[in-house]
């Protein structure tokens, strides 16, 4: 289908004056706020003790976690069983093995907080199954 532009002109003020009063609403505005849950608890961790425990969840595939924090707000990331796909990715070399099957994940940039280190590690994971 063509479309051949006649030029353009000011809609009457007749026409103006309706759209106004239709776009503007029946009542004053309100603000909407987000949540204010931390991520880690929505994604269903759990703190006791100084420590978190729960999974990294990405669209491709789920780990066993757990969170250490210490007395200064310094926390320690732990992955259960890393899965051959993260063995073959780029980051391996963060990953340091603790026993049992527990990896201390090492990330070059310290987390702000919990809720941040549980992102980052959820993204390297899904990259390293996107690979």
């Amino acid at each position: 289908m063509r479309v051949k532009e006649l030029g353009t002109r000011p809609a009457p003020a007749t026409f103006r004056e309706i759209f106004s009063r239709s776009v503007q609403g029946h009542g004053p505005a309100i603000t909407v706020y987000r949540r204010q849950i931390p991520y880690w608890q929505e994604r269903g961790w759990i703190y006791r003790a100084n420590e978190y425990t729960g999974s990294y969840q990405t669209p491709y595939v789920a780990f066993q976690g757990r969170i250490e924090e210490g007395w200064s707000g310094h926390a320690n990331f732990f992955l259960y069983r890393p899965s051959r796909q993260i063995q073959k990715f780029s980051h391996w070399s963060c990953f340091a093995p603790r026993g049992n099957d527990w990896y201390m994940v090492h990330m070059a940039r310290r987390p702000r907080d919990v809720s941040s280190g549980i992102i980052t590690i959820e993204r390297l994971i899904a990259e390293a199954y996107e690979s």
